[in-house]
């Protein structure tokens, strides 16, 4: 590891450590690393339903994708219309 590559590690653990020292930022954090834990636990044993629910979310994200091109494209054809009847 290069100089540089240490120096940013140890920064960082150095500022994740003394955020540790107020006991709100403890419990969050080990409230977050316990819910992290338990959804690798989950996804550890479910991996088909996991991959379903993926899949599920890509699609609304790809249906959403889909009807913002759809606007976009919307959009166009009315600064087009507008910009022929300006030429005009």
């Amino acid at each position: 590891m290069r100089l540089w590559q240490k120096g940013i590690v140890f920064g960082a653990l150095f500022g994740f450590l003394i955020t540790l020292f107020k006991r709100e930022e403890r419990q969050y954090v080990l409230t977050q690393s316990k819910q992290a834990v338990g959804q690798v636990k989950y996804i550890y044993q479910h991996p088909s339903q996991s991959v379903h629910q993926l899949r599920v979310k890509l699609n609304d994200v790809m249906s959403g994708v889909d009807q913002f091109i759809y606007q976009l494209d919307q959009i166009e054809k009315k600064m087009n219309e507008k910009a022929k009847k300006l030429d005009q």
